[in-house]
């Protein structure tokens, strides 16, 4: 059967217009096997909101295009070969908040900015975030239960021979310094993973942090819950679930200990570590006692959870508030908390180091709260501070807008670091009620 050139072009037509509707297929059907992007992505509505006035506007075209944007068929595949291409050959990546090191270790920009202090938030904020967790201790003590703080490591101070030149020497005035410095006169109980994984360092038979990851890995994650339970057991003393922890031949992994790579959501894999993951399973004995355990903490509970099962060691009506909401991201309202703190036996704090410059996340304010029968004073909360010197350090950049504090400053008779404060908070205020 002889083709005609006509039969030619109609076949090569209909594939073309084929492959048109290949990705339409994918969008619909969600093909398996399309792997997800990693890391921060921002998540638009389903359906644009439609209305008389969006329409007229253009809202709801502008809507109608960033969804279709995001979710056209194998969108996941041609962003991963956009990333490559342009990191491959220009060296660009798209990345949020990471920074190379040398010999290519991977850090979190805000890990090397909480190791050199950028966002210390002053002595006097962390003694009164202190006496607020010794108020809440003492109270929680009277009721028989626990709290107990945890710091974890910031692999900006366990690799600093890998950090870039590019950053300096840091300041030894930092959140992490000065919180530890207060915890060791405090009374709280406290377990400092920083500073004991940077002396395990050069001892440890395996990486307690990943080269190509943001957290302990598995491995030092293993080491922290099974440090944990057992300083749950000494404080409590009680018996919990005893952890038999099983090693195995090292290998790569494409998860946890590679967290920051997946960022880059790349074709190639960066060059990978053999590490160690360990498998842990919990026993029961006849004296054995599953506390009710709250945590309050960063993602480097998921460590814990992934690497030493931690859950298993508690009992089914413990939970975990991720950064102090539950795990469908809702805010945590009053009266939760209440029930929440009645219930628990521990309660344990859990962040980075660089995360204690707002440690809690607003949980040490609302239990203090509670506890202490008083609603908190903004000027209470380290994360208000924060934000209110980094506003104030913006007015006194603005020439025009610090003129004309001064000028109000002189007509009312009052100190010009008062009138900036207040300006600042007039801007905080009005930035909030925009946002509401």
């Amino acid at each position: 059967m002889k083709y005609t050139v006509a039969t030619y072009r109609n076949f090569i037509f209909t594939g073309l217009l084929g492959l048109l509707f290949i990705p339409l297929f994918e969008s619909t059907t969600h093909i398996k096997g399309v792997k997800k992007l990693e890391g921060a992505t921002e998540q638009t509505d389903t359906v644009p909101r439609f209305s008389i006035k969006n329409w007229f506007n253009g809202n709801y075209q502008r809507e109608e295009v960033v969804i279709l944007n995001d979710s056209f068929g194998f969108r996941n595949i041609f962003v991963r070969i956009r990333n490559q291409i342009d990191y491959s050959l220009f060296g660009k990546y798209h990345a949020r908040d990471v920074v190379f090191g040398k010999d290519d270790y991977l850090f979190d920009k805000r890990y090397i900015n909480g190791n050199c202090g950028t966002d210390f938030i002053g002595k006097e904020n962390i003694t009164n975030v202190i006496e607020q967790l010794r108020f809440i201790n003492d109270t929680l003590e009277k009721l028989n239960k626990t709290l107990i703080l945890i710091i974890a490591p910031n692999k900006a101070a366990y690799y600093p021979e890998y950090l870039p030149d590019s950053v300096k020497s840091c300041n030894a005035t930092t959140n992490y310094a000065e919180y530890i410095k207060q915890l060791k006169t405090s009374g709280l109980h406290n377990i400092d993973f920083n500073s004991y994984f940077i002396a395990q360092k050069n001892i440890s038979k395996y990486p307690l942090m990943p080269k190509n990851g943001t957290h302990w890995s598995m491995y030092g994650a293993t080491i922290a819950g099974d440090s944990l339970i057992r300083y749950i057991e000494k404080v409590r003393k009680i018996e919990l679930p005893k952890a038999d922890i099983t090693y195995g031949p090292l290998r790569n992994d494409s998860t946890f200990d590679v967290d920051i790579e997946n960022s880059f959501n790349l074709i190639f894999w960066f060059k990978r570590q053999l590490m160690e993951y360990p498998k842990v399973k919990f026993e029961n004995g006849p004296n054995t006692i599953r506390p009710n355990v709250l945590i309050v903490g960063d993602s480097y509970y998921w460590g814990l959870s992934a690497a030493y099962n931690i859950e298993n060691a508690f009992s089914d009506k413990s939970d975990f508030w991720y950064y102090f909401k539950k795990l469908e991201h809702d805010t945590v309202t009053k009266n939760e908390l209440q029930q929440e703190l009645a219930r628990e036996d521990v309660i344990v704090i859990l962040a980075t180091a660089h995360n204690w410059a707002d440690i809690g996340w607003g949980f040490v304010q609302s239990t203090y709260n509670i506890y202490n029968g008083h609603k908190i004073k903004p000027e209470d909360n380290p994360a208000y501070i924060r934000e209110l010197n980094v506003t104030m350090e913006n007015i006194r950049k603005n020439k025009k807008w610090l003129e004309s504090i001064v000028n109000g400053a002189k007509e009312k008779g009052i100190p010009l670091d008062s009138a900036v404060k207040l300006n600042a908070i007039w801007v905080m205020e009005h930035e909030k009620s925009q946002n509401n």
